[in-house]
C-alpha cells in the first residue's frame, strides 16, 4: 500500500509532486540502485584490503551509501510511491561485473577508479542537477547526497594522484582500459534512447521521454555527467586532449 503524500509541504508543492510522482519514482529508483551497488562495491573492496584502516574506511563508505539509499527510499514514501531498486538490472549488473573484475585481480587502484572516478562522477553531476529542479525535501536530499559524493571523489583523488605519479603511463593505460568498459555502459544508460530495450529499473516504460515534465532531460544529465568526469580526470592529471578523445568515442 502506498504511503500518503506529505502534506506538510505547501499546497502548490504537493500538487506538483503528485502529478509528477511516477517520474520521480523512476528517478529515485535509478539513484537508489546506484547507491546500493556502491555499498556492495565498497563491501567487496573491504575484503581485499590488507590495511585494517583501509578495511574500516571501505566499510564506512559502504554504510554511507546504504544511508543514501535509505534516504532515497524515504523520499519515495514522502511523495507516496514505493521505490524499488534492482542491482541485477542489465546496465547496473554490467557495472557491478566490471568492479568485480578488479576485485578478482585484487586491483585496489582499479576499484577506486571505477567507483570513485567514474561512478561517483555520474552520481555527483546527475544528483546535483536533480537537486536544482526537484521540489522541497526531494531536491534537498539529492543536493545533499551530491555534496557528500563529491567529498568521496576529492578524498580519492589525493591518493590516486600519488599513485599516478609513480608510473603515469601504467596508470593511464589502466584508466583507459577501465574507461572503455565502464564509461561505455554509463554512456549507454544516459543515451537518448534505450537501444538495448527496457533498463529493468523504470517501473513501466522508459522515464527518459517524460523527464522534460520535471525540467530534466537525458541529454542534459549525460552532458553534465561527462563534464564532471572530464573535470575529475583533469584534477587527476590526465591531459585534456587525451580525456576529450576518450569521451568523444563513447556511444551516443
Amino acid at each position: 500500500m502506498e504511503a500518503a503524500v506529505d502534506f506538510a509541504q505547501s499546497p502548490t508543492e504537493c500538487t506538483t509532486i503528485s502529478l509528477s510522482a511516477p517520474i520521480w519514482q523512476d528517478v529515485l529508483a535509478q539513484a537508489m540502485t546506484g547507491e546500493l551497488l556502491a555499498a556492495m562495491n565498497y563491501t567487496s573492496l573491504s575484503e581485499v584490503c590488507d590495511d585494517p584502516a583501509e578495511v574500516a574506511e571501505a566499510l564506512e563508505h559502504a554504510q554511507n551509501e546504504r544511508g543514501h539509499a535509505a534516504a532515497f527510499a524515504a523520499e519515495g514514501r514522502r511523495i507516496g510511491v514505493n521505490v524499488a531498486s534492482n542491482v541485477d538490472a542489465k546496465h547496473w549488473k554490467r557495472l557491478r561485473g566490471a568492479f568485480l573484475g578488479c576485485i578478482a585481480e585484487r586491483d585496489f587502484i582499479g576499484c577506486l577508479i571505477v567507483q570513485e572516478i567514474m561512478l561517483e562522477s555520474f552520481a555527483v553531476a546527475s544528483y546535483s542537477r536533480v537537486g536544482k529542479v526537484a521540489p522541497g525535501s526531494l531536491g534537498e536530499t539529492f543536493a545533499r547526497i551530491a555534496a557528500e559524493e563529491e567529498e568521496h571523489i576529492e578524498h580519492a583523488l589525493a591518493f590516486l594522484r600519488t599513485e599516478r605519479a609513480r608510473d603515469a603511463q601504467r596508470f593511464d593505460d589502466k584508466l583507459h582500459r577501465l574507461h572503455l568498459e565502464v564509461m561505455t555502459i554509463l554512456a549507454q544508460m544516459l543515451a537518448k534512447e534505450c537501444k538495448d530495450g527496457h533498463c529493468e529499473v523504470c517501473q513501466t516504460s522508459c522515464v527518459k521521454p517524460s523527464l522534460f515534465e520535471v525540467r530534466l532531460s537525458a541529454a542534459e544529465l549525460r552532458g553534465a555527467s561527462l563534464q564532471q568526469y572530464l573535470k575529475t580526470l583533469d584534477m587527476l592529471g590526465i591531459p585534456g586532449e587525451v580525456s576529450l578523445s576518450w569521451v568523444a568515442q563513447l556511444p551516443v
